[in-house]
């Protein structure tokens, strides 16, 4: 016996047909009309789930998208960046910068040109003022003038901050410790998937840095980070 509607019962009996069929004349119209509320009910209620359940991903899709990350390297290629006789011709000078959320990001550099005192600067900003920055903080040959970027499936933003500290008081070395190698130092404590040079090529292959100019146009393309972009 199944007890569904509040006008009657089906009791199926061996011929296939009701033994009780209560609903005729004005009751098969209210039949009707009650069958067609409940399919309507049903109809509203599986609405209601498919909504949430978009709703639910809707949702999710921020999160996911905060969890992953954005790095990118700037390129001040006719800088010479190198304490020694004057007249070398330009090695480059590369400036860092990582995404901490949908509209901040943190960048910075280990800066100083022949002669000069290194030091290093660290700012945090949305995208169009990191650009804005890195375009006018120099002029001339120190000038920064093109970018190259690379999605990240993490990022640990607080650790790549405390490394940019760190890149700011652990001295300088141009042969092994310059503004690319503390870069890619960054960079390795922003996200883990770096830590292979098949993503981040090693600046230091033979133990010795190479050139900011060689690794950004020689390298990063080769490692599927994007196209070179000016400022």
């Amino acid at each position: 016996m199944i007890s569904l509607f509040p006008y009657g019962t089906f009791d199926f009996s061996g011929t296939g047909r009701p033994a009780v069929a209560p609903f005729v004349g004005a009751n098969e119209n209210r039949r009707t009309t009650t069958m067609g509320k409940i399919n309507n009910a049903f109809a509203a209620t599986a609405a209601a789930a498919v909504l949430a359940a978009g709703a639910l991903t809707a949702g999710s899709a921020p999160a996911e998208a905060a969890s992953g990350g954005r790095v990118c390297l700037v390129l001040a290629p006719n800088s010479v960046d190198v304490d020694g006789p004057e007249g070398l011709r330009p090695l480059g000078h590369i400036g860092w910068a990582f995404r901490n959320s949908s509209k901040t990001w943190t960048y910075g550099a280990t800066e100083g040109d022949t002669g000069q005192p290194k030091a290093t600067f660290i700012q945090t900003g949305s995208w169009n003022r990191m650009l804005h920055n890195f375009k006018t903080r120099h002029t001339g040959n120190q000038r920064y003038v093109k970018y190259r970027c690379l999605s990240t499936p993490s990022a640990n933003v607080a650790k790549a901050q405390r490394a940019a500290r760190t890149s700011a008081s652990n001295g300088y070395s141009l042969a092994r410790n310059n503004c690319l190698t503390k870069s890619v130092d960054i960079f390795h404590a922003y996200s883990p998937w770096l830590n292979s040079s098949r993503r981040l090529p090693d600046p230091k292959p033979y133990g010795v840095s190479l050139t900011p100019n060689h690794y950004y146009n020689n390298l990063l393309p080769k490692a599927g980070w994007s196209g070179t972009v000016n400022l």
